[in-house]
């Protein structure tokens, strides 16, 4: 009777849903992918056709679904001018014609304020007050300097968006972290970073999540932000974030619009039917039964701002709920691992080669880990134990035979270890392996289920490379016009420095250093059939590289699959320049990831409720279901268990430790802090990324500490972390609330957080004690969670949840997580 009553409830939500025909073709080759939402400002925008379509030629025209708006596009249809007013939305649907086909691209508003920065000196006179930080790419100059008020106060009005940023004050030309700023992080460099939270209206705009679906509908509930808590509630311990539905009187319900596209194909309005004030019906395309694999993407807008997103895979028109049905490459579900070939595991030691020099300490020599090692812990089934789907191999191409560069504390030069300093693009370094290897490597991997992503050097080569010995003037110089060496001016020079004086940048502003780069990296794709690259150096590289890169991925592949992640160090808007379907797919999150470390180490004054601003401001920026890589560590950072172990102090430079004593692990609750942070990133939207040795708690200093030799015989504690970052890896593989569904913030304070996933029914509850002490959780749910009855991930004794009165109550141990599902 009960199962009666649902089918019939459900049978009279969808019977008010529209059509279910586009009349629109399915596959026309002309775009490969999702185009990617693009943000515009007010006043003239530049918009990448090319980005969006393959053949820009084949253009009729461009249209906006806001028809007030002025459209200008080039000559050879490669770039639209769009003139944006402060009339136009907050969200808007921009059609590209291709032989009256129209391809949608989801337009959204800027939300830049002007936001006045002060800074109170106590007192004190300077004669030049600079901000440097993520508002300007920590480049001082490209802001005005601080002016002195009336009242003592320097001050500066800033173009921002709301969100958290990271700083540093430049007081007469001696920068360092904000002294009237109480929250600041270590910057790994003998200094802190101090953060800067711009507010916002974000509590104001609409929320989206999947409800229910049936056959060719499905539902979204629409919520409008958190609703205000009263003074009593705000007394508790733990800061509760009830989203509440809409139609309150000051949120302006009536303007809210619902954006639905499949594929790149803007759903009519007769697609969408409401239901209620809060619930919306989506009917499925009959089109989309006749392609394998599509998704559906949401957005609904108000007056405020654009809600989160949602994204629904198909396989065949219908709603996939099964992981299993999944393609085997969806970026959405990849899991990635990281290793430095060097460093992993030494599977044929007729390849070793050590530089064995008196002059060349034994860290940062070669210490025989190659292809054919990484081959063999992959038919052991090591990373399918593991749960991980994809291998990130660090750069495999030929480096030089000698040594170079020098560090004054090590007393020590340098081997081409680690795969960065090219003197060939299209050649493997015999010390890794050969064709034939790398070839097994990655059909066993196939085999095996896992995707293998390259690192790929672009910004710069060798000086012994032949392409810099013939062509110097394909190089940026290395001398500036005032006579300075440009040379590690990341953020002042950011396109032309140099790394280093035996490392010339090339120039990509050139278009045939751009082709000749470009086919370089095209040789790894149809040669060795990888399946994505990893680009170190991301935002020194002319956005014309990848742009053409990404294009000849595109024509040739045809796969939307092709993952490509880079590495930029900067602003989120600098960053997210770089990710669209037209460049790559994702970035490193080093924001979050920053963030994350200071939280969970438990020692450099991180809190997990300033964790939670900075990951809503990344959804904001990348959007809720994004591509970007959450990382654990990498080859460039401190390993976590060094600071979290306290051997590393904050505050130190983390390099100089490297070469003055031996790291170790002091305090062993250091491996609970670091299964923290794999809950962490194991739950959240994005993508997911191991760090090697991160499974079992390696530790180190910065490089070259960080970069120890993987070992394979565990001790109890890491084989413990290895279980834990294996059941998680495992679950979030299976689980499509965590692959695929809506974030729900429920409950955050300095210690403790509450979160869900959720993918229709299929719900998921993540717990995290991140403090020394039991934690007695007693949260409300929200309404649009409704499942009662939970497994426990990690089933750890003596926890024992109850839903009463749609409450959880649970018990967490210090430094412990669970996971409801």
């Amino acid at each position: 009777m009960k199962k009666l009553l649902f089918f019939t409830i459900i049978s009279v939500i969808f019977a008010a849903c529209g059509q279910n025909k586009l009349n629109l073709p399915t596959d026309t080759g002309k775009v490969v992918g999702l185009n990617s939402l693009t943000t515009i400002n007010e006043g003239e925008n530049l918009v990448h056709l090319q980005d969006f379509i393959i053949d820009c030629s084949e253009i009729d025209s461009v249209t906006c679904s806001f028809s007030d708006v002025k459209i200008e596009i080039a000559e050879d249809k490669t770039i639209a001018k769009i003139f944006v007013d402060k009339y136009f939305p907050t969200f808007a649907d921009l059609k590209i014609w291709v032989k009256n086909v129209p391809y949608s691209v989801p337009l959204r508003k800027s939300d830049k304020i002007d936001y006045t920065f002060k800074f109170d000196p106590q007192g004190k006179k300077y004669h030049r007050v600079q901000i440097a930080g993520q508002m300007n790419n920590w480049v001082a100059s490209l802001s005005p300097d601080l002016q002195l008020n009336s009242d003592g106060i320097y001050e500066v009005t800033l173009k921002l968006s709301p969100g958290i940023y990271l700083y540093q004050l430049a007081l007469n030309g001696v920068q360092n972290h904000d002294p009237t700023n109480p929250n600041k992080v270590d910057n790994g460099y003998g200094k802190f970073n101090s953060i800067l939270q711009v507010a916002g209206n974000e509590d104001k705009f609409p929320h989206l999540t999947t409800n229910r679906f049936l056959g060719n509908k499905f539902s979204v509930a629409l919520n409008c932000g958190h609703s205000e808590r009263s003074e009593e509630s705000n007394k508790e311990s733990i800061n509760q974030q009830p989203i509440s539905p809409c139609g309150r009187n000051d949120d302006k319900s009536d303007d809210i619009q619902i954006f639905a596209y499949w594929q790149n194909y803007h759903l009519p309005q007769n697609f969408i039917a409401k239901n209620d004030k809060n619930n919306f019906c989506i009917t499925i395309p009959q089109e989309a039964k006749q392609i394998e694999y599509s998704h559906i993407r949401i957005w609904a807008s108000n007056s405020y701002g654009i809600s989160n997103d949602i994204i629904i895979p198909l396989k065949n028109g219908k709603i996939i709920s099964n992981s299993a049905d999944l393609s085997k490459n969806d970026n959405f579900a990849k899991i990635i691992y990281f290793m430095l070939v060097d460093r992993f595991k030494n599977g044929k030691t007729e390849n070793d080669h050590p530089l064995n020099l008196s002059y060349v300490n034994k860290m940062v020599d070669f210490q025989g880990g190659d292809l054919v090692g990484i081959e063999q812990k992959i038919s052991d089934n090591y990373f399918n134990k593991l749960g991980v789907n994809t291998l990130w191999i660090s750069p495999i191409i030929q480096n030089p035979l000698e040594p170079f560069a020098w560090n004054v504390i090590g007393k020590t030069r340098f081997s081409g270890y680690h795969g960065y300093w090219p003197i060939s693009l299209s050649k493997i370094d015999f010390r890794f392996g050969t064709d034939d290897e790398f070839n097994s490597l990655i059909q066993t991997a196939h085999n095996h289920g896992i995707s293998i992503l390259l690192d790929y050097v672009a910004n710069h080569v060798h000086k012994e490379h032949p392409l810099y010995k013939n062509h110097p003037e394909f190089a940026t110089s290395m001398y500036l016009p005032d006579g300075r060496r440009n040379l590690e001016l990341w953020d002042e020079q950011r396109l032309t420095t140099w790394f280093d004086t035996f490392l010339p940048t090339l120039d990509m502003s050139n278009p045939q250093v751009v082709d000749m780069t470009t086919d370089s990296a095209m040789f790894w794709v149809k040669k060795f059939g990888i399946d994505g690259f990893r680009h170190d150096a991301c935002k020194h590289i002319n956005e014309e590289f990848w742009r053409l890169l990404t294009l000849k991925i595109k024509k040739f592949t045809k796969n939307s699959n092709f993952y490509q992640i880079g590495e930029s160090y900067g602003s989120p808007e600098l960053i997210s320049s770089y990710v669209n379907s037209g460049m790559l797919n994702g970035q490193f999150d080093f924001n979050v990831y920053d963030e994350a470390t200071s939280a969970f180490n438990g020692v450099s004054g991180g809190t997990l409720k300033r964790l939670s601003n900075i990951l809503q401001s990344s959804f904001k920026i990348y959007g809720t279901h994004n591509q970007m890589g959450y990382i654990s560590g990498n080859h460039d950072k401190p390993r976590f268990m060094a600071l979290a172990s306290g051997d590393l102090k904050v505050g130190e430079d983390a390099k100089a430790a490297a070469w003055t004593r031996k790291i170790g692990i002091t305090d062993s609750t250091a491996y609970d802090k670091l299964a923290l942070f794999h809950v962490f990133n194991m739950t959240i939207t994005g993508v997911p990324v191991i760090f090697y040795g991160d499974e079992i708690g390696i530790t180190g200093a910065n490089d070259p500490d960080c970069r120890r030799m993987m070992h394979f015989n565990f001790n109890p504690r890491e084989e413990k972390l290895f279980d834990i970052v294996s059941k998680l890896a495992n679950f979030r593989k299976s689980n499509m609330a965590l692959l695929y569904g809506d974030f729900v913030n429920v409950a955050v304070d300095e210690k403790s957080w509450v979160y869900a996933r959720k993918y229709f029914d299929n719900e998921a509850i993540v717990l995290i004690n991140n403090s020394s002490e039991t934690k007695n959780f007693e949260i409300e749910l929200p309404k649009i969670l409704k499942k009662i009855e939970f497994n426990y991930l990690f089933k750890q004794s003596k926890i024992k949840y109850k839903i009463v009165d749609n409450k959880l109550k649970i018990t967490l141990p210090p430094y412990s997580a669970e996971v409801l599902h």
